[in-house]
């Protein structure tokens, strides 16, 4: 069999594993992301009436999918990315080191952007990135070979357009500069050559940043407010994070620590750093590929929410340097992708009826959605986009997600608002009480109190409705599971 049809047959493969995904219930993340991206319009907020801190590209791409077909069709443009992702680092790999590394680059690259242990199950940002990094990556690679200007502008703009899927993803670019650099050093590349490359793949992905930014611009996202969103925010709520910090995070720590090492990544990720550290591993690619491994490291770790598919962001580094590694030894890397492989069918084999599986906060959204009347609207509090999505309804709170509200309304301010207002919601569902994470909702729940009251509630979730309109009471539908994992962030 030719390398070409070999990983053409692992993408079709990595299909295939994923297909039992493809209508299983939408995480928080992608629910909210369809809800977003399906109304984004010159609204009242960030996006439309939402406000996520999240790149326009990211929003564009839920967009189409919440215009083509929804969960499904956000699951299909995953399905995209990991074929991308996979055949782009087979490429790389190829280029580098013949068709032994394409082959094992390309089998890595699908266990990473696959293996449910990883959270590559869902399609979140990392994963939607991958392709652009994959993509920057193999541009730069060969921009390189021949001091090319034309791969620089396409290296340039791949690691913009990862950047504006998910805005710590600058994956790519680290790569390419170190590897620029480590070329200049070993006198593969003379120097003003490279500072020509340098100012031409800077122009290329200044050009798409501009062009993204413009069109945002246009739809209603200002440039200002949208910065904020991507950058000062993230500190904000870096702050809110370390002061707060919770149990629940503190065991995600431990969890996606026991993840990486389950799905047989940790190994592989290891094996990337440590390799310039062998003679014969001290090629300028070498040193690239580490930089990005660690760079990824770096970002998992600054997220602090600690979310399994952080870790998506290791597939592109990690599987190319698997592929160069399994060109110059013929035993650990086989035995190590196999196992990894092995890890992700079982793991496929024992999340996935999770997956399916109603908790609370969806069977809440449908018992509203039930009995709700067209025009009604609802609030989630707290950060369950995939409960208001389950309900069909919109939300005048432009926060969907819970680490905005404790990060910019933490005196809920804004949500008593909405509630005393014209546009309150008819339907509000709480979490237990509004002060979770520790909130200052001592006015919020008098509101709350004063304007609505309670009709029903299924697991933890309370379900209210305004006093001034009369609808059916909301009946618990059967079969929910109540310790679901939920998923906020």
């Amino acid at each position: 069999m030719t390398t070409r049809r070999f990983v053409l047959l692992v993408v079709a493969l990595a299909i295939l594993a994923r297909l039992p995904f493809l209508t299983v219930l939408p995480s928080p993340d992608e629910a909210g992301l369809l809800i977003v991206g399906g109304q984004w319009h010159d609204g009242t907020s960030l996006y439309g009436d939402y406000w996520v801190d999240r790149p326009p590209l990211l929003m564009a791409l839920a967009e189409l999918a919440a215009g083509t077909g929804g969960v499904v069709a956000l699951r299909l443009l995953g399905l995209v990315a990991v074929a991308v992702t996979v055949v782009a680092c087979a490429a790389t790999a190829h280029r580098l080191a013949g068709d032994r590394a394409a082959r094992w680059a390309a089998v890595a690259a699908a266990v990473l952007t696959v293996s449910p242990w990883l959270g590559a199950d869902r399609v979140n940002a990392e994963l939607l990135a991958a392709p652009w990094l994959s993509v920057g990556v193999y541009a730069a690679v060969r921009a390189v070979e021949h001091g090319s200007l034309r791969w620089s502008v396409l290296t340039g703009a791949a690691g913009m357009a990862a950047v504006m899927t998910k805005q710590n993803h600058a994956d790519a670019a680290v790569f390419a500069v170190v590897l620029l650099v480590a070329s200049v050093i070993a006198r593969d590349v003379p120097a003003r050559r490279a500072l020509a490359m340098a100012g031409v793949a800077a122009t290329g992905a200044l050009a798409l940043a501009a062009t993204l930014l413009l069109w945002a611009w246009a739809r209603g996202t200002d440039p200002a407010a949208l910065a904020d969103a991507l950058f000062a925010f993230r500190l904000r709520a870096d702050e809110v994070m370390a002061t707060d910090r919770s149990e629940s995070a503190d065991g995600r720590q431990y969890e996606l620590l026991g993840r990486s090492l389950v799905s047989g990544q940790l190994l592989l990720v290891l094996a990337t750093v440590a390799a310039p550290a062998l003679r014969r591993c001290r090629a300028p690619v070498w040193w690239a590929l580490s930089a990005m491994t660690l760079f990824a490291a770096a970002s998992v770790l600054a997220g602090g929410s600690w979310w399994s598919h952080y870790l998506v962001e290791f597939a592109v580094p990690v599987s190319v340097a698997t592929g160069l590694i399994a060109a110059r030894t013929r035993r650990v890397v086989p035995v190590v992708v196999a196992y990894a492989v092995a890890a992700g069918v079982v793991g496929g084999v024992l999340i996935h009826p999770a997956l399916t599986t109603v908790d609370g906060a969806v069977a809440a959204g449908r018992m509203v959605g039930r009995v709700a009347d067209p025009g009604d609207t609802v609030v989630s509090a707290w950060g369950r986009p995939d409960l208001v999505r389950a309900t069909g309804l919109g939300s005048p709170y432009e926060h969907l997600w819970s680490l905005p509200v404790r990060t910019d309304d933490p005196a809920l301010r804004e949500f008593t608002r909405v509630l005393s207002g014209s546009d309150a919601p008819t339907w509000v569902v709480s979490n237990g009480t509004l002060g979770t994470w520790g909130l200052t909702s001592d006015t919020a729940e008098r509101e709350l109190k004063r304007r609505y009251r309670l009709v029903a509630g299924v697991c933890a979730y309370r379900i209210w409705v305004r006093n001034d309109v009369r609808r059916p009471v909301p009946e618990r539908p059967a079969g929910v599971e109540c310790v679901r994992s939920s998923g906020l962030r």
